[in-house]
């Protein structure tokens, strides 16, 4: 008999091939440090509302589009996927998109980007699109739907469900804190920047501004005008953080918010996170409104502003504070969020596992 017609040997190059796919799948996961190259979303390339799905697949090439259905009403909606296919139990990166973009929002790539660096799924919903129709703008279909991707993520990955974290700027910041209120058993952490607090007071607010588009948004998704005592209100505040954060206590928070930020003004996070934090320490009235009048801190709130999660490329931060669950971070800048700072504080955070029943013996 040939030495090399023996099966054995006819199978050594097969077994080698799966041994060497199995090993390249489950590479090793190099040491977190923070993404170069990346600082914010105002400064990734082109406009913060481009959608493209050649923009993703230039940077991504494995990531895909996959229609989830939602479990509320039946509709089918996309939502941009990654994932390594290795074999060990990973994170999931849950990312919702703007106010006014769907699920091919272009400057969310550099997350998607730290997924596949660091062994890590992702997932970007559209949750019903653009905020101007009544299933968008935190909705309880557009809630159900981010529910839904994160299930068809568990079905298609081998996550870590100590690791699932949620994050959103603006309107994807807003849905992201109602989520977590009504679903904090989900999340291991969640990191809102610039986000609207309460959806009447910012259509209030917008009032000043008519040549935004928002106010327009806002009526077509609530079915009218949000005025005090009107059908509309009460639905805009059933779908605001206002209502329902203190349901998230125990929910792990970062909220981020620029001084300078005229669009979104920081009062909404600071509000947010007076509601979650410890009452000795909550922020007051008139130093919140400091610092919105001023774009500037108080001498009350001065010389706090030492971050661990913010580097030398990202905002300059003027003031955080850690309380119970939240964490508030003031930062030099406008309506805007940061990569490296939400990756690193998401990184730090996990489920507690629960402990195994101890079996007393006698």
């Amino acid at each position: 008999m040939k030495i090399n017609s023996h099966p054995v040997i006819l199978l050594l190059p097969v077994l080698l091939c799966l041994v060497l796919s199995s090993c390249n799948r489950d590479k090793p996961i190099p040491p977190i440090a923070p993404l170069e190259g990346y600082t914010t979303t105002k400064q990734y390339p082109g406009n913060v509302g481009d959608e493209s799905l050649d923009d993703w697949k230039k940077e991504l090439k494995d990531i895909e589009v996959v229609q989830v259905k939602s479990t509320m009403d039946g509709k089918v909606e996309p939502a941009l996927f990654y994932e390594s296919k290795s074999t060990r139990k990973k994170p999931l990166l849950v990312l919702l998109h703007s106010w006014s973009s769907g699920y091919l929002q272009v400057p969310s790539i550099p997350f998607a980007l730290w997924a596949e660096k660091y062994d890590w799924a992702f997932i970007q919903p559209n949750y019903r699109g653009v905020f101007e129709q009544p299933e968008a703008m935190a909705s309880d279909v557009a809630i159900q739907d981010i529910v839904d991707a994160v299930d068809y993520a568990m079905q298609h990955a081998n996550i870590d469900s100590s690791r699932v974290y949620l994050v959103g700027s603006s309107g994807g910041a807003m849905t992201a804190l109602v989520t977590a209120s009504r679903h904090p058993d989900i999340w291991a952490g969640v990191a809102a920047w610039v986000p609207v607090f309460d959806i009447p007071e910012w259509f209030e607010f917008n009032l000043y501004y008519p040549h935004r588009k928002y106010n327009s948004q806002i009526v077509a998704a609530l079915g009218g005008e949000p005025l005090p005592g009107t059908p509309a209100e009460a639905e805009g505040k059933r779908r605001s953080p206002s209502t329902q954060i203190h349901q998230a206590k125990e929910v792990p928070i970062f909220l981020a918010h620029g001084i300078n930020d005229l669009l979104v003004p920081p009062s909404h996070s600071i509000r947010a996170f007076n509601i979650l934090a410890a009452p000795s320490d909550t922020i007051s009235k008139a130093d919140m409104d400091y610092i919105v009048k001023e774009q500037a801190l108080p001498e009350s709130l001065q010389g706090q502003a030492e971050e661990p999660y913010f580097g030398a490329s990202d905002p300059e931060v003027v003031f955080s504070r850690q309380s119970n669950n939240v964490r508030l971070v003031l930062y030099v800048g406008v309506h805007d969020m940061a990569y490296n700072s939400t990756l690193l504080w998401l990184n730090d955070q996990q489920k507690p596992q629960p402990q195994p029943a101890v079996t007393q013996t006698r």
